[in-house]
């Protein structure tokens, strides 16, 4: 009976070993070889998905997109409030530290890179998307007014983000997950304070 290969699962597998390297030690460090055997795949068996590094890191990119907005909807969908959706952007978690440190890890390689620069400009959309969703979420809900201005806000929080973030990465003792909810709550009083910015 021939082996049954869940090739979806073994590319999320690739994927997140890749942002791990990338957190550790460095995008310099992903490699094909270096992937397939911290992996455990052979580089046969790693070519078969992935035709060169540049691919490699394309698809962790994407993981990192993709993943996100999927977090963010599930705490919607469990009736989740405006703190408990932007939350789950925040590097409070080792994965969502992971996913942050390898966005960031890419950010260097995009200025001389058109491909992965074209990534990171759609990551810069998915993540309005996802913002613009978020609040909404919480005008329905009550939480903000009515009369936000959401493009505005959307923009500012994602400003907030990449800053906390940059802070994170650079003083993790500093910036507990605690840390990190008190930046975010004085972010959402400046939004209800400032609804037209």
């Amino acid at each position: 009976m021939p082996l049954i290969v869940d090739h979806d699962e073994r590319r999320a597998v690739i994927a997140n070993v890749v942002k791990e390297m990338i957190a550790e030690t460095g995008i310099e460090s992903v490699t094909v070889r270096a992937v397939a055997r911290k992996a455990g795949y052979s580089s046969t068996i790693l070519s078969h998905y992935f035709r060169d590094k540049q691919h490699l890191l394309i698809s962790a990119f994407g993981s990192v997109l993709s993943e996100t907005p999927i977090r963010v909807q599930a705490a919607m969908d469990a009736g989740g409030s405006l703190m408990d959706c932007l939350e789950e952007l925040l590097p409070n978690t080792p994965a969502n530290l992971r996913d942050w440190q390898a966005w960031f890890g890419f950010w260097g390689k995009v200025t001389h890179d058109p491909e992965l620069a074209a990534e990171r400009l759609a990551g810069l959309e998915e993540t309005q998307k996802t913002l613009t969703g978020i609040l909404n979420h919480a005008i329905n809900r009550g939480e903000l007014p009515a009369d936000l201005d959401i493009p505005f806000h959307s923009n500012r929080i994602q400003i907030f983000l990449n800053g906390l973030v940059s802070m994170v990465i650079m003083k993790p003792a500093a910036w507990s997950p605690d840390e990190q909810r008190a930046a975010l709550l004085w972010q959402i009083g400046l939004m209800r304070k400032h609804p037209q910015g």
